[in-house]
């Protein structure tokens, strides 16, 4: 995939969009996924994707232009004629959403800011910065038992 013209690596696109797929709370809690600066993170994932990647930057690509179109760029549009943008395209699109959100999930409930905004600790990413109970020894034993020779 050519990021030259990559409505993945488009700075005002990009945070635009996901900001519409995980916008702001309404109570101030959690910022909108675009806020967050996870653009970066997300387009690595979906141009990493060599099976759905291509397939999601061509629907990114037909929203965008759809846009352009219509009023001069997305990141200018108030939302219900964004989503009525995302909505037009998915039909054409169709794993498009998917596989944003698989990506933008992951980078969003793990970020330090989601974390303490659901009231949970600020800590590193799976699997580091988790408690892990101590385990039993006796039932290793029991699993190392029922190996076949």
């Amino acid at each position: 995939m050519s990021n030259e013209h990559s409505p993945l690596r488009d700075a005002e696109f990009m945070p635009a969009f996901l900001d519409v797929v995980i916008p702001p709370s309404d109570d101030g809690r959690l910022p909108g996924a675009g806020a967050l600066g996870l653009a970066n993170e997300v387009a690595d994932a979906i141009e990493a994707d060599s099976a759905q990647g291509p397939a999601t930057e061509d629907g990114l690509r037909a929203i965008r232009q759809a846009a352009v179109e219509r009023e001069g760029g997305f990141a200018e549009l108030a939302l219900a004629p964004q989503v009525e943008l995302i909505e037009s395209q998915l039909a054409a699109h169709p794993t498009l959403m998917s596989t944003v959100t698989r990506y933008l999930y992951f980078a969003y409930y793990q970020h330090p800011t989601v974390l303490a905004g659901l009231g949970e600790p600020p800590r590193p990413r799976f699997p580091g910065g988790f408690e892990v109970d101590e385990t039993d020894p006796r039932l290793l034993e029991i699993l190392r038992a029922r190996q076949q020779p």
